[in-house]
């Protein structure tokens, strides 16, 4: 069985601020890397004892969040950018795929560290008028190539989000949110023990899981903070400036959407 993690760092038991922790410049940010990385060592120790035979980790935190010298030796690294408009997706068939570490879309509450895609840049995202993250983006395209998410960790509002694409996803929150830079956390090694846990539990269970797919023509808006962003992506030929600091993609279906925002 061939399993694909898509890893981030804001989700991390123990890393709940932005400026100490998630930046490349951080004070503790290499902390915040072993942090990550014994997370998914757990996860990876969890989905062999469950039966698989191959995993691939995509290291998805931008300035990279992996520890590689540290990564557990069942698993490979996929890191360093560019990675390619579908992150290696289509290159394998894969029997299931992990997001772990992961944070609310922008605006979230209850959501510690929220964010979309960009902590600093992006007010809100919506696919076909409905508000959208990166667990839900990541589950869409996942789920195009027949691969159904069958494990979430992070926080508890991360874990509500992605219930939203897929009801019966293995969730394990490792702490709840307080606020955006705030949160009350496991400690680490419970954190890993659950993490373990979820991961032989969603290894199991891969047959009752679904695809999350989205049917038909896909229309993605982004809005920015600031007007300089959106007139610079609205200079693409597949996108429409919708004002100041909002733009618009659209489909015929996600992956042409998911294709255009890319380019």
């Amino acid at each position: 069985m061939r399993i694909y993690i898509m890893t981030d760092i804001e989700g991390v038991a123990g890393v709940v601020d932005f400026d100490s922790q998630t930046y490349s410049s951080s004070k503790y940010y290499e902390k915040a890397k072993e942090l990550l990385t014994a997370e998914v060592n757990a996860a990876v120790e969890g989905a062999v004892r469950a039966g698989a035979t191959e995993i691939v980790i995509c290291d998805g935190h931008g300035p990279g969040g992996m520890v590689a010298e540290l990564l557990h030796p069942s698993a490979k690294l996929l890191h360093g950018r560019p990675v390619g408009k579908f992150w290696e997706l289509h290159n394998g068939k894969w029997d299931a795929y992990f997001l772990l570490s992961h944070h609310a879309m922008n605006g979230t509450p209850d959501g510690n560290l929220n964010h979309s895609y960009s902590s600093t840049a992006i007010i809100q995202m919506r696919l076909n008028g409905k508000p959208i993250g990166e667990i839900g983006m990541n589950t869409y395209l996942a789920g195009w190539f027949g691969i159904p998410v069958v494990l979430v960790t992070g926080d508890e509002a991360a874990c509500r989000e992605a219930k939203e694409y897929v009801p019966n996803i293995e969730a394990v929150a490792v702490k709840q949110g307080i606020n955006r830079t705030c949160a009350i956390t496991l400690a680490p090694v419970k954190a890993r023990e659950k993490i373990q846990d979820g991961a032989y539990k969603a290894i199991q269970r891969v047959q009752e899981i679904a695809p999350a797919k989205i049917e038909g023509p896909c229309e993605l808006t982004i809005e920015y903070i600031s007007s300089a962003d959106a007139f610079a992506h609205s200079q693409n030929l597949f996108v429409e400036k919708v004002n100041e600091r909002t733009i618009k993609i659209k489909g015929k279906d996600f992956l042409e959407m998911w294709e255009r925002w890319f380019s």
